[in-house]
């Protein structure tokens, strides 16, 4: 019998500070990694308001949900299928406090994000963002 595939939702924030556009890195401490925040989806939840809760639980950020960039499959490290959802997401409200999940955040320009991540996972989901956003939303 094979495992069901445990489902989450992640977030793309973005900012625009002083005419450009930069997205929102997490450090998790317990992964030593840069990433998109992301986590399991909760009973009851759909997909959207857990990328929206764990967007906000791992950076303290109230965000505004936008287009769904798209999924990402892959296997963990305890060999369990994992899929995350990931959707733009503009920061509206809330400021960062460090916790024992991410002790670090970091606005970065888009494109310099690119090769700031730790999993190429999140390089897709920067260059999806790219892609349906073209040039004109950098600036």
């Amino acid at each position: 019998m094979r495992a069901a595939v445990i489902l989450g939702g992640g977030g793309l924030v973005t900012r625009h500070n002083e005419g450009e556009l930069e997205v929102l890195m997490v450090h998790r401490p317990k992964h030593l990694d840069w990433s998109l925040p992301a986590g399991k989806l909760d009973p009851g939840e759909t997909l959207a308001e857990c990328a929206l809760r764990e967007v906000y639980e791992e950076t303290g950020h109230i965000c505004e949900l936008g287009r769904e960039l798209g999924v990402v499959s892959y296997t963990d490290r305890r060999g369990r299928a994992r899929q995350v959802h990931y959707w733009e997401m503009d920061a509206i409200a809330g400021s960062f406090a460090p916790s024992a999940e991410v002790d670090a955040i970091a606005w970065v320009p888009v494109r310099e994000s690119l090769d700031c991540f730790t999993s190429e996972r999140d390089v897709k989901m920067v260059s999806a963002f790219l892609a349906l956003s073209g040039e004109g939303a950098l600036a």
